[in-house]
């Protein structure tokens, strides 16, 4: 989750490994962006036949920024979840800390071909930030995670609520990126979550945030703040002097041994967990009972074969798709190893999963993977 794990296993993915097998990965229509190595990866979904379409790097790291094929060769350092704007502008929200901690990290936004073209920055309890999930409701509001203490320590992680329209950089105009001012469009609705994950909103509005040090998914409700002031109900501060939202509603919508840290609603309307350290990805009904294990290992400690879910994601076809983060045991210490993959899980007429498959490996850190709507 850190710049520097992030740095560390950067190295030992700088050829890009290519997608196995012969068969396609997804439906038309469709594109999967994966981040991985402080880079966002791209595939098309739509490729039939033998052999598939190859990941390209569509957001460049700042370690690679002239990698011959990188739409957006800038060179940004990216991580966590990738989320659309929905304003139709094809641009997109990735959490991004390149200079960090001389830069304050934040979420980036990104035009269709990859390049920044503005940053959302908030403020930060922990010390080494790290900006990681986002989703937007049907308002257009963007909640994004901040995962404040990545142990289990103080919960630190925060759930932020911005408001469009999401354009330009913080501080004066032309400043960036040296300044350290936050951005003036949030609002905190939370700032006390166990190791803040993944984010999801349901069909009715309602945010979901993954705490994996608290074995916890939290649910907040509307309404939301209309605006980062008094007047639009964010006019509480928080410690750091930033607008907190006051009252919020919020409760435990499901609690269990697990380290949650992937979500997505699947076609069904339920939403899917994923834990890492635990490496199962779980089914979960609409009162927050765990109804069936998708992925169910073999063993308890880390390495497992069937790899750590972080980030998961489905495509129109109910395919599953997770980042695996390929955790390593070198006791007392868990953390990233060298070969971190993506993977599907294909489900038979029945409704249930198969077997999960390889489709790209020799990853550094893949944390954050989305099934998006390709561009024309």
């Amino acid at each position: 989750m850190s710049e520097t794990p992030c740095r560390v296993f950067a190295a030992a993915a700088a050829v890009l490994a290519t997608l196995a097998g012969a068969a396609s990965v997804g439906r038309a229509g469709e594109q999967l962006c994966l981040n991985e190595g402080n880079r966002t990866l791209r595939m098309d979904l739509a490729a039939q036949g033998d052999p598939p379409t190859a990941a390209k790097v569509f957001i460049a790291s700042s370690g690679d920024a002239n990698l011959e094929g990188a739409d957006g060769a800038q060179g940004r350092d990216v991580n966590g979840m990738i989320c659309r704007i929905p304003d139709g502008s094809g641009r997109l929200v990735v959490g991004e800390d390149t200079g960090q901690p001389g830069v304050p990290p934040g979420w980036g936004i990104f035009s269709p071909g990859g390049v920044q073209v503005g940053k959302l920055t908030a403020t930060y309890r922990a010390e080494a930030a790290e900006p990681f999930g986002c989703a937007f409701d049907a308002d257009g509001r963007l909640f994004t995670s901040e995962v404040g203490n990545q142990g289990f320590g103080t919960s630190l992680g925060q759930l932020i609520l911005w408001f469009p329209p999401y354009e330009g950089y913080p501080g004066p105009p032309g400043a960036y990126p040296d300044t350290a001012d936050a951005s003036q469009n949030f609002c905190k609705l939370a700032t006390d979550i166990g190791t803040a994950g993944a984010v999801a909103v349901d069909a009715d509005g309602r945010v979901y945030v993954a705490s994996a040090s608290r074995g916890a998914i939290l649910r907040f409700s509307p309404p939301f703040p209309t605006g980062p002031d008094a007047a639009g109900g964010c006019g509480d501060r928080d410690e750091l002097g930033s607008p907190r939202a006051d009252p919020v509603r919020r409760e435990v919508f499901t609690r269990g041994f697990y380290t949650f840290s992937g979500l997505a609603f699947g076609p069904n309307g339920r939403l899917y967990a994923a834990s890492v350290l635990t490496g199962e990805i779980v089914e979960i009904d609409a009162q927050g009972e765990v109804v069936r294990k998708i992925l169910d290992p073999a063993g308890l400690l880390p390495p497992l074969a069937t790899g750590h879910p972080q980030g998961i994601a489905f495509d129109a076809a109910g395919d599953l798709y997770y980042a695996d983060l390929d955790l390593v045991w070198d006791f007392p210490h868990i953390g990233p190893g060298p070969n971190g993959k993506l993977r599907r899980i294909r489900f038979d007429g029945e409704g249930r999963p198969r077997a999960p498959e390889v489709l790209l490996e020799g990853l550094a850190f893949p944390d954050g993977v989305a099934v998006l709507p390709t561009e024309r």
